[in-house]
């Protein structure tokens, strides 16, 4: 063999040299996988003083903690409505709201007409809350129907809960404008309201016990307004989403007796657009982390498979990921 024929063997032979390791090298960056997505979210979490707020940042901490990959921050919104309109758009990756608020945004109906959210999904139940309409312990106000000509706290304009109010006191017959003075007020702002006298009542529209409604305990003496059996058959007829219930007695110190009123359900929706692996993995962090949900909130005791069927499911689908987690673990069928 030739000078010439040796020099091109051996630059053949270190070619291919160089095309092994390179194929090794391909190999092993398969072997390892690629490097994970990272994702920064945010949370809707409405007004804080609301067992909603609270929880919301509660679910940032455990995701936080549980997920390296992902960094979860909660941001002060108008509620509700607001939060499934900026999940909508895109501002918000996931936030709660009220059942009848998911229910009439992901169909396009009622205050949502011809406004079809179809990019929400259902995620994850946060809890049953009840309707509490509350008065000093001296107020001359007995009942529902003696809130005619008053003053109402009904929560921030636009928020889950005035549209849950607006709703309650139409069916039965009371006009906001007409038949009441509605206040704007967030929580803080109500219960300053309430103690001062510029208010007669308000409405707290979330899970009890209420933290704003705790600390006015501390101060004030007061009584949440029961409604009667007639009234609460006139609402469950209107809306699909309403049941009568029960606050227990003793749910705070003031109350001595159970307390019938409306109840629904806050749940937890997010975009569907977001990866399935990644809800699935939110899903599991959050479930698997209940002792502490339960730690920051009394209404996580009830954090449980029938709430997810009866409160979360008939909503609006489920997103992938939550529903592929919940039928491994056999929560849902």
């Amino acid at each position: 063999m030739n000078l010439l024929s040796k020099r091109f063997v051996q630059w053949l032979l270190l070619l291919c040299s160089f095309a092994v390791l390179a194929a090794c090298g391909d190999a092993n960056n398969g072997e390892l996988g690629q490097e994970q997505d990272s994702y920064v979210l945010a949370f809707g979490g409405a007004s804080p003083g609301g067992a909603a707020y609270q929880l919301s940042t509660t679910y940032a901490e455990i995701i936080n903690s549980a997920l390296d990959y992902v960094q979860v921050n909660v941001e002060v919104t108008g509620g509700g409505p607001d939060n499934v309109s900026l999940i909508q758009n895109g501002s918000l990756d996931s936030g709660h709201g009220n059942s009848g608020v998911g229910y009439n945004a992901y169909r396009g109906i009622d205050d949502f007409e011809g406004k079809e959210h179809g990019d929400l999904r259902a995620w994850f139940p946060l809890y049953n809350y009840p309707f509490q309409v509350t008065v000093l312990e001296n107020s001359s106000i007995e009942s529902i129907e003696d809130l005619k000509g008053k003053r109402i706290g009904v929560n921030v304009h636009g928020s889950g809960g005035e549209k849950t109010a607006n709703q309650v006191f139409t069916a039965l017959g009371l006009n906001k404008d007409e038949d009441y003075n509605p206040y704007y007020l967030d929580y803080d702002e109500a219960l300053d309201a309430l103690k001062t006298g510029r208010i007669d009542a308000t409405v707290f529209s979330t899970g009890a016990p209420t933290p704003s409604l705790l600390e006015l305990g501390t101060t004030h003496g007061f009584r949440i307004l029961n409604f009667t059996e007639e009234e609460l058959q006139i609402i469950d007829d209107k809306y699909p989403y309403y049941a009568g219930g029960t606050i227990p007695a003793g749910t705070y110190s003031q109350i001595d007796e159970d307390v019938r009123t409306v109840f629904a359900a806050t749940l937890n929706y997010i975009h569907a657009d977001l990866p399935e692996e990644l809800v699935y993995d939110l899903t599991k962090a959050i479930w698997e982390n209940k002792d502490r949900l339960e730690s920051a909130h009394p209404t996580q005791k009830d954090l449980n498979a029938e709430l997810i069927e009866s409160a979360l499911i008939p909503i609006m689908p489920l997103h992938p990921g939550a529903e592929r987690y919940f039928k491994e673990n056999g929560l849902i069928d």
